[in-house]
């Protein structure tokens, strides 16, 4: 008896000095996520390993969400996306969101829907703007470039440009989409098109010409009703998101 409770003493002892020396080795679906949400700055692959040769999951689109698990020493990030863990050069990781998350949060409650009369007189020509784009949660810039029947606007940038464009599919419509612009602490619901035409002065830009933002009430130029309802459509669109 005295032999079989040394022994088990003697195993009990060596399991609890083992557990103390053997590493815990945490599974991929047992890794925290980040709480900060990150976005691609432009399309980039997701890999499997961190290396230009490692098999790619898919490319990511500018502008997706990703849960990033840890920024590694060799230039790649350690991410999450679509549940799925993977690795992208951390050189196309753009932090987002606390910022933005709260934002549009608020948004929800502080979005007007204003008649174009009275937009007019605050988004004035060369006043700068966001454009928060409804459907896919995408943010840039544009100026005003006139307001005569609605507001005739460029973007501020290349990197706007190419935000914007991604918002269409990467290719370049008339078709009205609903957007939430911000102008000196007005958000206001709004549409616009996604078809540069005409003259722009905004040079290095990227985009030839400018786009049209609607908002209530607001016509067009050639007094075209058929797009006009379309964008006043689009408008009712951005006004029932924040609601």
């Amino acid at each position: 008896m005295l032999l079989k409770s040394i022994n088990k003493k003697l195993i009990i002892l060596t399991i609890s000095i083992s557990a103390l020396f053997t590493p815990t080795i945490a599974m991929a679906s047992e890794i925290e996520p980040a709480q900060i949400s990150y976005i691609t700055n432009t399309r980039v692959n997701f890999r499997a390993e961190a290396n230009m040769t490692a098999q790619i999951y898919r490319t990511i689109p500018i502008g997706e969400e990703l849960e990033v698990i840890a920024y590694n020493s060799d230039g790649w990030s350690t991410v999450l996306s679509d549940g799925l863990q993977g690795y992208i050069k951390t050189e196309y990781i753009t932090k987002k969101s606390i910022q933005d998350r709260y934002r549009f949060e608020n948004f929800t409650s502080s979005v007007e829907l204003l008649s174009w009369s009275e937009v007019r007189n605050i988004f004035t020509p060369y006043t700068p703007a966001e454009v928060y784009d409804v459907r896919t949660g995408l943010t840039y810039y544009v100026q005003s470039f006139s307001n005569g029947h609605h507001a005739d606007v460029e973007t501020l940038t290349q990197a706007d440009t190419d935000i914007m464009f991604e918002t269409y599919g990467r290719k370049w419509e008339w078709d009205p989409r609903p957007v939430w612009v911000t102008i000196n602490g007005h958000t206001m619901a709004a549409s616009i098109n996604g078809m540069p035409h005409g003259g722009g002065t905004v040079s290095g830009n990227g985009m030839n010409g400018q786009v049209c933002i609607h908002f209530k009430n607001s016509t067009t130029h050639n007094g075209n009703l058929s797009f006009a309802r379309e964008h006043q459509i689009a408008i009712d669109e951005a006004w029932e998101a924040a609601q």
